[in-house]
């Protein structure tokens, strides 16, 4: 199912009841929810999303979720220790086949997702 003029990816899209997986393709967001999700493909919903709220460990997010790898921009893989401040808002990604949340540094070195609910176009204010 495609959306010609959606330009990024909804949070909370069911599919029969089912949550869904966006992704985009031929300059359209599409919507799935059977079969293996494409790389890159956004989760929205997935299992234990609303366990992810405030601040959380990483190992909270990789035992009460089914995101299987947090990482940090650059390349580097987050440690259990390591603490996310989600602002209520999860989106991970299919990477290689494993559910990802990609993250960066926020204050006082506290991870935050790197996709924040609140999407703007890169360069907009300048």
């Amino acid at each position: 199912m495609g959306f010609p003029d959606v330009k990024a990816a909804d949070h909370h899209i069911q599919v029969g009841g089912r949550p869904a997986f966006t992704y985009f393709e031929a300059g359209e967001v599409r919507v799935g929810y059977d079969g293996t999700p494409p790389e890159g493909a956004r989760a929205v919903p997935f299992a234990g999303w609303e366990q992810l709220t405030g601040v959380v460990a990483v190992s909270t997010v990789l035992a009460q979720s089914a995101i299987d790898s947090v990482v940090i921009l650059g390349g580097l893989t987050a440690v259990p220790e390591m603490l996310i401040d989600t602002d209520d808002f999860v989106r991970p990604i299919w990477r290689g086949g494993v559910l990802t949340l990609v993250t960066q540094f926020g204050r006082g070195s506290v991870l935050i997702p790197f996709e924040s609910a609140a999407q703007r176009p890169c360069c907009e204010d300048h």
